[in-house]
């Protein structure tokens, strides 16, 4: 029987959001809420409580509405929340504050993975990196988004990892000779080459400002800071069947690099890209080039 009484609050209620086509009303009727074309409703229904949730609304993306039912001795008990002042956990990965019901702002701490390409430019002859073998991971651990004009602007400010590196499948290969330096030299007489790459470990802070557009897609644009902190070549090949790894963990990278960083997010995939101005590896001990990155964000 409680499940028949807590079906039919709920039935009221989603009645009551959906009874009207236009601005939202929130009356002089306590009772009475109304909520033009929602984004999500969540109904959860146990043995004697319910709770209704309600996730945007027509002119606020970020608009939340939550009401739990609580059926004791044949009466209900309401717990009433919109856009309420505290931290509680969302999904995928994140930690919401809601400022003020009106939408004035928005503090999230969110974390973001990132996998992708390396398209090294500018390089010297002979150094023909591969861009579907050359991959970039990263992570942004953490990241805190103040979002304003409810929800459509955030600034962002965060911390993360990268590693990157740059993949050569021809007939030449890395070296490190005496002085230190690296260098592109041949593959030994008989070689048959599987590759030989340049990876580099990063720390990160990236800066970024988005704006929402529409409902689920964003632009998003900033600079990221690198600070990197190891790095290392390493060449596999074969001769005679016998299989050779040559390896070395300091390849004298640029200390510290700025990204230009890109990012478009759509309601199936999220997209980034990031352009480094900066050589990748200290010029004085290396050849010279940049990097351009591009692969899907979450």
């Amino acid at each position: 029987m409680r499940k028949q009484v807590l079906a039919i609050v709920a039935l009221m209620a989603m009645m009551t959001m959906q009874a009207h086509a236009g601005c939202m009303d929130e009356s002089n009727d306590n009772d009475t809420l109304v909520i033009n074309y929602p984004h999500k409703v969540t109904i959860i229904t146990g043995d004697s409580l319910q709770t209704i949730k309600v996730d945007g609304r027509h002119d606020d993306y970020d608009f939340r509405y939550e009401n739990t039912i609580q059926l004791v001795d044949s009466n209900y008990v309401s717990d009433l929340n919109i856009n309420s002042d505290r931290w509680d956990f969302g999904l995928p990965f994140s930690l919401k504050k809601k400022g003020s019901q009106d939408g004035g702002y928005d503090e999230e701490i969110t974390t973001h993975l990132g996998f992708g390409w390396n398209e090294a430019l500018g390089t010297p002859k002979g150094m023909d990196v591969s861009v579907g073998s050359s991959w970039e991971i990263f992570w942004t651990i953490v990241q805190w988004d103040y979002k304003t004009n409810k929800g459509r602007d955030t600034w962002s400010v965060g911390f993360g990892v990268d590693w990157r590196n740059y993949r050569m499948t021809g007939r030449w290969r890395f070296v490190k000779d005496a002085e230190e330096k690296i260098l592109l030299a041949a593959y030994p007489e008989g070689a048959s080459p599987k590759f030989s790459r340049v990876k580099v470990f990063s720390l990160q802070i990236p800066l970024l400002y988005s704006h929402r557009i529409a409902r689920k897609f964003c632009l998003g644009i900033g600079p990221v800071l690198n600070w990197n902190t190891h790095s290392s070549i390493k060449t596999r090949y074969i001769i005679d069947g016998k299989k050779y790894k040559d390896t070395d963990n300091d390849a004298r990278v640029t200390p510290l690099t700025v990204d230009f960083m890109g990012t478009i997010r759509t309601p199936l995939l999220d997209f980034y890209v990031k352009y480094s101005p900066c050589h990748v590896l200290n010029t004085a001990f290396a050849p010279k080039f940049q990097s351009l990155a591009f692969g899907i964000y979450f």
